[in-house]
């Protein structure tokens, strides 16, 4: 028997220390410079490091030398890399990583696997010493060519100018808005089609919102930037190629904060931001690639399908709420069928109702009035009448709720309290803020209190919002019952209400330092970040209310998908800044999207033609003139009659998702926008802001599209649809569609049996 070469004995020694350090398992042979790990669509081949070296798309003439690793900001890596394989053919690299000028270290293990239809990417992170905390990286380098193309689900595209075709350009060209109102401005007062891929750019881009910092305080948050995303996702295009890859986060991580950056040769940068690496515990980030088309909905759809949790509402009957809104506290009678010609379905009992903020039913009888902050008096049982009043006229109504600020006029510090026994309490704000959940207050840091001798002082000195209530932390465990409580009685008290809209979540951008949710770091110190705080609240909350049948929708400032895995749908405050429709849009593809108008005037100085056809390409419904608007649209004759022109098209929109399969539908030379919902019993296809009296539409091969396919199409200000005829192509079906002010909106009915 020969003995072994040097180069055996070396790997088998190797070998024996990989077994040593992962137990059993198939170990990968560490001579080896290169691994594949493949599924159904793609292979990654991988360094002997653990970096991605390139990615080929199966069955395609398409490999490119992707560079793709993980990173610690500050850190270096110490001694080699152990590798195995696990049982499920995953591909495990693990690295010893130390910040040398922190004096920490930690384990970086990077693991790729299988599955059907993507490369799962883990990065786990596992502490060895004291907390400490850095930027966790995701790098990706792609190698861009004059044709590859970019797309996330942004607030709207973010590009160069320079680098546009003429055709891109006039796809991008952005739709004045009609707004004046301070919350926005010449920047962001318009609207462009987040749908529109575009040449890779240099530009920043923010999971939601930018992160709170002690130089930039900001409190209060409209989200009107376009460099906003909703949704982790970056989708690359081959249109040549006829491919596209996409990289999806997920929104099961930990995420504190999260940036994307892109670079116009083809970076993208994922940051993780104030994630705690301490010994005994693990931050897990994943990420999974895909292969498909060149179109940027497969990468949206497949997200989609692998976390329907945060897509579908858990609640299946809120598609109802799908119409125009009202955010008023009118109480009297109205003209009822002229709404439902509006389209109207949905009124948010505008925020008087409660004795203040965060009090929504006092604890008094059902009988028992109170004073409303609004004026006048309220009980529970007027409540629940008003609820079922509307029932009965065919809408619904939702009550105001919020889970991060209390009370009215909220002084600091605790003036003497006023009223002695506990029955009564709840009179005073001051009084029942300080005496029952005092460490709910979000304090201010050190740094932005307004005395020194507030530094440290208990009770905190805290932020304040509207009509001076305090802004709370609904992490803390006292407050946290408080509202379970209230929720509780809510569905108890009010059975003919369809639920809350929770108002005001850009509060949680913030972070506590007083408290500690073992997750975060934040300056240099353990913190309890809100994102965390709501997480933990929603596992709670929400179940309280979809059990009694009732929804959760939510004014949700902050614009992230991770937010919504208990929430059935989105009343947004800002969707006439543009932005915020589109966000909104993309969060709510299988929900109910509602959104704002501000004024009448809005509509007037946009051209209701153009106001409306937004919305109906990105299947948002905006508020409705209706009396006792608060800061919202009220009735205007001049505007009712948009609003009745476009509702037959906009009760088209009800009960819809998106459709998200690649090529499902075009205009041909792009004379006109269209996007393509799935409704109960068929298709809707708005076509809109044509450019011409008839366009070409193409559809894809689809599911229930056939010889006997019924095609009609609908008209702004006409009553009778027409039909149209659906001819079989190659690849789908064409209709020859004429418009009217620009518009029109198809119809495609069928019999699936």
């Amino acid at each position: 028997m020969k003995s072994p070469t040097k180069k055996q004995f070396i790997t088998a020694l190797a070998a024996i220390f990989l077994w040593l350090g992962y137990g059993c398992g198939t170990l990968s042979a560490v001579t080896k410079e290169e691994y594949k790990i493949s599924t159904s669509g793609l292979t990654v081949s991988l360094s002997k490091k653990g970096e991605i070296k390139s990615i080929s798309i199966n069955g395609k003439k398409y490999s490119k030398p992707i560079f793709a690793h993980t990173t610690i900001a500050g850190c270096r890596q110490q001694g080699n890399t152990l590798v195995k394989k696990s049982d499920n053919q995953a591909i495990i690299f693990e690295r010893e990583m130390v910040h040398d000028s922190l004096q920490k270290s930690c384990i970086l293990i990077d693991k790729f696997t299988p599955t059907e239809n993507s490369i799962r990417w883990e990065m786990i992170v596992k502490g060895t010493s004291e907390p400490w905390g850095s930027l966790i990286q995701t790098k990706i380098q792609y190698p861009t060519d004059k044709n590859t193309l970019f797309w996330t689900a942004w607030g709207e595209p973010q590009y160069d100018p320079s680098i546009l075709d003429a055709s891109l350009a006039r796809s991008l060209r952005a739709f004045p808005g009609g707004a004046q109102i301070y919350l926005l401005n010449k920047k962001n007062n318009k609207w462009v089609d987040p749908l529109v891929p575009v040449p890779f750019s240099d530009v920043s881009y923010y999971y939601g919102i930018p992160h709170f910092t002690y130089k930039n305080h900001q409190r209060g948050f409209v989200p009107a930037d376009g460099n906003n995303i909703c949704i982790p996702i970056a989708t690359v295009i081959e249109p040549n190629a006829g491919t596209g890859l996409t990289f999806a986060l997920s929104p099961e991580d930990e995420i504190i904060d999260l940036t994307m950056n892109t670079s116009r040769q083809g970076d993208i940068v994922f940051t993780r931001s104030f994630n705690r690496i301490q010994s005994g515990r693990e931050c897990l980030f994943s990420l999974d690639i895909t292969a498909h088309e060149d179109d940027w909905r497969p990468g949206l759809g497949w997200m989609r399908s692998r976390y329907p949790q945060y897509f579908n509402p858990p609640n299946p009957q809120a598609r109802i709420l799908g119409g125009t809104a009202a955010y008023s506290n009118h109480f009297t009678e109205f003209d009822a069928d002229k709404m439902k010609k509006m389209c109207f379905t949905v009124n948010w009992q505008a925020s008087f109702d409660f004795p203040y903020m965060g009090l929504f039913i006092p604890p008094v009888g059902t009988n028992e009035q109170w004073d409303r902050f609004g004026g006048g008096k309220l009980s529970v049982k007027e409540m629940n009448d008003y609820a079922a009043y509307m029932k009965k006229l065919g809408f619904y109504v939702i009550n105001y709720f919020s889970v991060t600020e209390f009370g009215a006029h909220i002084k600091y510090p605790a003036p003497p309290r006023t009223i002695k026994g506990e029955k009564d309490l709840w009179k005073n704000s001051n009084d029942y803020l300080y005496t029952t959940f005092p460490n709910a207050i979000l304090p201010r840091p050190d740094s932005t209190v307004t005395k020194p001798e507030y530094i440290g002082a208990t009770p905190p000195e805290g932020w304040y919002s509207w009509k001076g209530c305090a802004v709370m932390d609904c992490g803390d465990d006292d407050y946290r019952k408080f509202l379970l409580k209230q929720a509780q009685r809510h569905v108890n008290e009010i059975p003919d209400s369809y639920g809350v809209c929770i108002d005001r979540l850009d509060w949680l951008r913030m972070f506590n330092e007083r408290a500690d949710d073992g997750i975060t770091w934040f300056e240099g110190r353990p913190v309890r970040s809100l994102v965390t705080s709501w997480k933990a609240l929603m596992e709670d909350l929400g179940p309280i209310f979809h059990h009694a049948g009732k929804n959760i929708l939510v004014n949700n400032h902050i614009k992230r998908i991770d937010f919504l895995k208990h929430v059935d749908g989105i009343f947004d405050e800002f969707t006439y800044g543009g932005v915020a429709l589109n966000t909104t849009a993309f969060l709510c593809i299988n929900k109910p999207a509602l959104g704002w108008t501000d004024a009448a005037a809005t509509v007037k100085r946009e051209g209701g033609d153009a106001f409306f056809q937004k919305y109906l390409y990105m299947g948002v419904f905006p508020m409705c003139p209706f009396p006792g608007n608060d800061h919202s649209i009220g009735p205007d004759p001049e505007v009712e009659q948009f609003y009745l022109d476009y509702g037959p098209l906009m009760k088209l929109m009800q009960n819809s998702q998106w459709v998200l399969e690649p090529h499902v539908v075009s205009v041909v030379n792009k004379l006109a926008k269209v996007n393509m919902f799935k409704i109960p019993d068929g298709y809707s296809i708005p076509v809109v802001y044509g450019e011409s009296d008839k366009v070409g539409v193409k559809i894809g091969n689809i599911k229930g599209v056939n010889n006997r396919t019924v095609c009609t199409v609908y008209y702004p200000g006409k009553e009778t649809p027409a039909r149209l005829k659906i001819l079989k192509e190659k690849n789908g079906w064409y209709v020859d569609v004429p418009l009217e002010r620009g518009c029109g909106m198809l119809k495609l009915s069928f019999n699936e049996k």
